[in-house]
């Protein structure tokens, strides 16, 4: 017999196999141990090299001796009749197959071989590079320096997320355990980081005290710590100074490669610094009052410091999240607040060409203002330039559904709370966009762990309400549960939000915040309560103080197109985009929401004064748009009526029908106002058309019941049939 087939017969291979896997397995079992109950750091080590050494014991074992029943013997003494080494050799089959199935369940679960390591926490080396920055605490004896201490968080977390394989939570979730003191597994649980770094800044007169420690999540162990002692002045050299030592032990610890190169915190003025941090706060907030501090404080700042371009970023911000446009949370004039942060934003970038929060509201401005491509490719640079921006992230997710790509969104927003799962603007569109691609587990497991982990009883309210009427269509429910909120407590954005449910209804005057809603809306409010002139005249009007926010105009479009002003919209087509669709589609691109450009509008008055072929062209378009929309994922109600509309003016009303009932079996309770739109004009004599608004009827007047509100009537609708040319049903 040959060599190899004798190495078989005498089961040295099997022996082999078996050794390996099983030496293996006692490597794993021993780190754990060692960790587990404090062994001596070279116990593992001597395990690994005593089974080294065993292992050509075993094989020359197995060589020259072998089992027999009589007890173990020398092969070369085992007659070929008494040998059993086939039967030795299936029972080590056996052990083999039992030790890889124990090696295959390490390799997929490594975190069973710990005891001590927590759920989600760790479980490979891209987990164990993960950190949180926790606020600072305030130490000053006035404790009036939290903002500063603040600061010096953000600024080290903003240097963290630029190391190349790390994991940095994001800013909100990181600071909602601010004054809380919650043990370190739990806050490491919620931020899915394996890793804390937190300290405290102590500052009296000129002089400050920082201390900073990084610590394990795990067992608490402190990888790093140390105190700097100096002048405020030096403050940003402090800064640099901790997140290079931060840098060095994550390195030597979790085998983390340093950024290619870490920028220095940007130097200014220290009380221009100052002013600036609390500002920063404010603006966090998103709350009107705190904001519109934060704009004198950043005035003031720039007073100080005229060449300190993250104050000039902050202030285009903040100028853009304080106006009337969908999104924000404030009053001021879209037209004059947009040209003034499009000033700072470019003096921002005049002065620091690599300012990540720069590029972001770049990227913002230019998605208002129709630009999307070049919001898009602002917001990634954003991104590129500080992977933590949590602005950036979510403005590029609403930038990329202007193109219709909704399941780039909802990953992008999946993305974003993953890093900060309390940042609620995140949440809020991560719940929308995860629902118009029918992911309502994603929707509803973001929304509730939302709720579970913040602290801020307004926005735990808010939530569960938005989720009770997009998840369950119980907007009865979600309107009581958001009234219990203090009015001064809801911004504007809430508060549109609150508005349009109560539109929904038919409940147009009677309930909190009538007076406190977005500009850009009350145009609709006008026309619900059949004030045609009304509507228009504020249209206009809104158009005149914002010439260059395209969602002015797309209003502007949809009330002359309800109004049935055909005439008068074809001459403002001619007069504002010169008679062309391209420049019609490039101006309006698709804007809040991600609806496309009012084509259907358009279209209707195109034909209807005779313009046949540019009728046909819009239609095109707007098949075009509904098509890229519904190739990215988009199969949202909204989509459903967007698309029915289409069709019911095309002429295809079997489809138009079929889209509308679609999107009412969705449990979406469409706004009872939806069957007055012109568009649904081919439809008024299909049976179909009034028993499906008969019955969206009765699921609206359950909900105004729930509110106590009276039912609304079919009669409601007969004050439509003159203006929006929808008539009554039949006696």
């Amino acid at each position: 017999m040959s060599l190899l087939g004798e190495l078989k017969r005498r089961n040295v291979f099997r022996v082999a196999g078996v050794y390996a896997v099983v030496g293996w397995l006692l490597v794993q079992v021993s780190a754990s141990l060692e960790e587990a109950v404090g062994l001596p750091e070279w116990f593992d080590g001597l395990v690994v090299s005593l089974l080294a050494i065993g292992f050509p014991i075993a094989l020359i074992f197995a060589w020259a001796f072998e089992l027999t029943s009589d007890g173990i013997k020398r092969t070369s003494t085992v007659d070929a009749d008494d040998s059993i080494t086939t039967k030795t050799g299936s029972k080590l089959d056996i052990v083999l197959v039992l030790a890889l199935i124990l090696f295959a369940g390490a390799m997929l679960a490594p975190g069973l071989l710990n005891p001590d390591r927590l759920p989600g926490l760790a479980s490979d080396a891209v987990a164990e590079a993960s950190i949180a920055v926790l606020p600072f605490a305030d130490l000053s004896p006035a404790g009036d320096q939290e903002y500063f201490a603040d600061g010096i968080s953000e600024e080290l977390l903003n240097v963290l997320a630029k190391v190349s394989g790390m994991k940095v939570a994001g800013r909100t979730s990181s600071f909602a355990f601010k004054g809380r003191n919650e043990d370190l597994r739990e806050i490491g649980r919620v931020l899915d980081v394996a890793h804390i770094l937190e300290g405290s800044v102590r500052s009296q007169g000129d002089k400050v005290r920082v201390t900073a420690q990084l610590i394990q999540v795990s067992d608490g162990f402190h990888l790093w710590s140390e105190t700097y002692d100096g002048d405020l002045n030096d403050i940003f050299a402090v800064q640099d100074d901790i997140a290079a030592e931060i840098l060095i032990a994550m390195k030597a610890q979790l085998n983390v490669e340093e950024a290619q190169q870490l920028a220095p915190v940007q130097r200014t003025d220290v009380t221009a610094y100052g002013l600036f941090l609390e500002a920063r706060d404010l603006i966090f907030t998103r709350d009107p009052k705190n904001m519109e501090r934060a704009l004198e404080l950043l005035n003031k700042a720039i007073e100080i410091d005229p060449a300190y371009a993250p104050a000039y970023a902050s202030r285009a911000k903040v100028l853009t999240l304080l106006s009337d446009r969908p999104g924000s949370y404030g009053t001021l004039p879209s037209g004059e607040t947009l040209l003034r942060a499009r000033s700072d934003v470019e003096k921002a970038l005049e002065l620091d060409a690599e300012l990540s929060d720069a590029y972001a509201v770049q990227g913002l401005i230019n998605s208002d203002t129709g630009r999307s491509d070049f919001a898009i490719t602002s917001l990634r640079r954003a991104i590129e330039l500080n992977p933590n921006s949590l602005d950036a992230r979510n403005w590029l997710a609403l930038a990329l559904a202007n193109d219709g790509r909704l399941r780039d969104v909802a990953a992008q927003l999946k993305a974003l709370t993953d890093i900060d799962p309390l940042y609620r603007p995140g949440v809020n569109n991560a719940i929308l966009y995860s629902l118009d691609i029918g992911d309502r587990d994603t929707a509803r497991s973001i929304g509730e762990r939302y709720i579970a982990n913040t602290q801020d009883v307004t926005e735990k309210t808010l939530t569960e309400a938005e989720l009770l009427a997009r998840l369950d269509g119980k907007i009865g429910e979600s309107i009581a549960l958001r009234e219990t909120v203090p009015e001064l407590s809801i911004n504007s954005l809430d508060n549109a939000n609150l508005r349009g449910s109560y539109g929904d209804l038919g409940i147009l005057d009677e309930y909190k915040g009538s007076a406190k809603t977005l500009p850009v809306f009350e145009p609709w409010m006008r026309l619900q309560r059949r004030d045609v002139q009304g509507a228009i005249d504020l249209a206009e009007a809104a158009i005149e103080k914002a010439p260059d926010f395209m969602v002015g105009h797309s209003v502007y479009i949809g009330v002359l197109f309800e109004t049935a002003e055909d005439q008068r919209l074809v001459d403002y087509f001619e007069a504002e985009y010169r008679g062309s669709l391209e420049e019609y589609a490039t101006r309006l691109r698709p804007g809040v929401n991600a609806d496309p450009p009012p084509y259907l509008e358009l279209a209707v008055a195109l034909r209807n004064t005779g313009n046949q072929a540019m009728h046909e062209e819009a239609m095109r378009r707007m098949r075009f748009a509904i098509d890229i929309f519904r190739a990215g994922g988009d199969v949202s109600s909204a989509r459903d009526l967007s698309e029915a509309r289409y069709w019911a003016i095309w002429g295809d009303r079997e489809k138009a029908l079929q889209l509308l009932e679609q999107a009412f079996n969705k449990r979406t309770i469409l706004d009872v106002f939806e069957f007055t739109s012109r568009a649904y004009e081919s439809l008024r004599d299909e049976a179909r058309f009034w028993q499906l608004r008969e019955a969206n009827l009765k699921r609206v007047n359950e909900e105004r019941e729930i509110l106590g509100y009276a039912p609304l009537t079919l009669a409601f609708y007969s004050g439509f049939d003159l203006t929006l040319k929808v008539l009554p049903p039949a006696a």
